[in-house]
């Protein structure tokens, strides 16, 4: 009689424990190439936005929008909208095919369907006077890349046009939890990742812990007025040239007075080694 030719149950559980090892080694570089292309679409979100504030500030006389202190489109002839309303500001220069570029490709689950932060997209309400409706996304602007209004508080503060001599190291757009942030020196950070995940955002106070996240572990993705993007440290948030006052220095690191950096940044790279 002819025997049948088969695997015996040893054989089987040799080739499934190899294939169990070749997984657990490939499984890390794949999650590594994973977050690489991640990165990659970021960065090229960020230098097209880049580009498109460019559009925008060569079609309105070299300026950023008005920066305005509330969310509503104001009247100037044509209907126009304030910095607070950026989104919509460039809505006409992101043909509707191309508006993934407002989602950082780790974040494009809206918070209002579920996701948790930093892994969430934002959604606003679009201005009646423009059709209205909803856009969402995972970006978030410098609200001191603008105009100031006649009663801002301290207008000498603001980059009103990307003509700067910061230009390489004043941001305009940066991946965050909300839509805008307008951040100072001396904002402190979430104290645990956890409470990051409970609370979100805080509005109008500590406006950096919409930056301060890790959705791409120790460095968030940037795009400057000089129409260059590229990774910004965590802990670097604080001396990047945020507004025209902002100290280039580490007299005010880490943020808060009398405070440390919380655990979960304490051992990523400092920007001001003493």
């Amino acid at each position: 009689m002819n025997r049948v030719k088969a695997f015996t149950l040893i054989e089987l559980l040799v080739v499934i424990a190899i294939i169990a090892v070749l997984l657990s080694i490939l499984m890390p570089a794949l999650s590594k190439v994973k977050l690489q292309a991640q990165d990659a679409v970021d960065k090229n979100n960020q230098h097209q936005f880049a580009l498109i504030w460019r559009y925008y500030t060569d079609d309105h006389e070299g300026f950023f929008p008005l920066r305005g202190s509330g969310s509503e489109a104001y009247e100037d002839g044509d209907v126009k909208l304030k910095m607070v309303r950026w989104e919509q500001c460039l809505i006409d220069y992101m043909p509707s095919l191309d508006r993934q570029i407002i989602f950082c490709p780790a974040a494009t689950k809206r918070f209002i369907d579920g996701a948790r932060y930093p892994y969430a997209a934002w959604t606003v309400e679009l201005a009646d006077e423009l059709g209205g409706g909803t856009i969402s996304g995972s970006y978030t602007v410098n609200l001191w890349a603008a105009r100031p209004e006649s009663d801002e508080e301290d207008p000498e503060k603001f980059y009103a046009t990307p003509a700067t001599r910061h230009a390489s190291y004043a941001p305009i757009l940066m991946c965050g939890n909300w839509k805008d942030c307008e951040p100072e020196p001396f904002d402190t950070v979430w104290q645990t990742q956890e409470e990051m995940v409970a609370e979100g955002w805080e509005p109008t106070v500590n406006e950096m812990k919409r930056l301060c996240h890790d959705r791409h572990g120790d460095f968030v993705n940037a795009n400057f007025m000089d129409l260059s993007a590229g990774k910004v440290g965590l802990k670097e948030l604080w001396i990047i040239k945020w507004h025209k006052k902002w100290p280039r220095t580490c007299d005010h690191m880490p943020p808060g007075p009398g405070t440390e950096w919380p655990p979960w940044l304490a051992d990523l790279p400092d920007p001001c080694p003493e």
